[in-house]
């Protein structure tokens, strides 16, 4: 028996034996539908979509089924021999007096006048970026940067982030982002547990404190000077995390702080207090 879609496909006859039979022998089930087919619905086979083709472009590829269908062309292939709507026309009158009107006052960016040895001195001798060149020489950032490539004067992007005027902007949006409220209010679940048993022990201290605007410690004695660095061992055993913290660490310690670490795996073998309890002992913070 033929699919009822129309596809031309046979069905399958199935056989179970003594359903629905007294003798106990076989019963023969016949589906109207190959299985996929049945959401096509009866007489629903279209050659053009359901039969395999191929690409329109030509190629000779048969294209891949896609949600049941066959694709016309091939990923890609869709714009190959086709003609741009205005090939080889020309615009009416109306469309060229906007565009008229909207270059009006415009010069490209490659037509400008540039003083070329103002360029020079600025961006390449006294090293300034492409925003302060175009403010001083009253042009736009775009003709900056034209010239420049057309001269061959491009910076690399590792000449470029060793300015100090580059440096002092990326330091101003790391102020910005350590000190969000974001960063400060979202302590994650090792960081509450630490910050309760704190409480808990009645010892005075600072949550997510950020200091010389460079980073935030997560636990602040200042009367004692003293920081506490709450670490996970998946993330702050990853080499490049162990430079950070360790440069981190030296950098407090030099500016006159000290630091403890507590990490989770103590945490989960001892628990919170015992821990907390031997860096508040160690520094005078807690007694029994």
């Amino acid at each position: 028996m033929a699919c009822l879609c129309g596809c031309g496909e046979l069905v399958q006859v199935h056989r179970y034996k003594g359903c629905g039979n007294k003798d106990g022998g076989y019963t023969y089930v016949v589906n109207n539908f190959i299985k996929p087919h049945a959401k096509r619905g009866v007489g629903g086979f279209n050659p053009i979509l359901h039969k395999p083709h191929l690409c329109k472009c030509g190629c000779g590829i048969e294209t891949k089924k896609f949600h049941g269908h066959y694709n016309f062309f091939i990923k890609g292939h869709g714009n190959r021999g086709r003609i741009a709507w205005n090939k080889g026309k020309g615009f009416s009158a109306l469309s060229r007096k906007k565009m008229s009107l909207a270059r009006l006052g415009k010069e490209p960016s490659n037509k400008i006048r540039v003083d070329v040895a103002g360029l020079h001195k600025l961006y390449v001798v006294l090293q300034k970026s492409m925003d302060e060149t175009a403010g001083i020489l009253n042009i736009s950032s775009d003709v900056v940067k034209n010239r420049l490539q057309s001269l061959g004067w491009s910076r690399s992007t590792k000449a470029t982030c060793s300015l100090p005027e580059f440096r002092e902007k990326m330091r101003i949006i790391r102020i910005k982002a350590l000190t969000s409220s974001k960063v400060l209010q979202s302590p994650n679940k090792l960081e509450q547990l630490v910050y309760r048993t704190l409480d808990q022990l009645g010892v005075e201290y600072e949550k997510q404190v950020p200091l010389f605007n460079k980073f935030v410690v997560d636990a602040l004695f200042p009367r004692q000077k003293l920081v506490l660095e709450i670490f996970g061992r998946y993330w702050h055993e990853l080499p490049v995390n162990l430079k950070k913290d360790f440069s981190k660490k030296k950098y407090l310690e030099k500016c006159g702080y000290k630091v403890e670490e507590v990490w989770d795996y103590e945490i989960k073998k001892d628990g919170a207090f015992l821990p907390l309890q031997n860096i508040l002992k160690k520094h005078n913070l807690y007694s029994t």
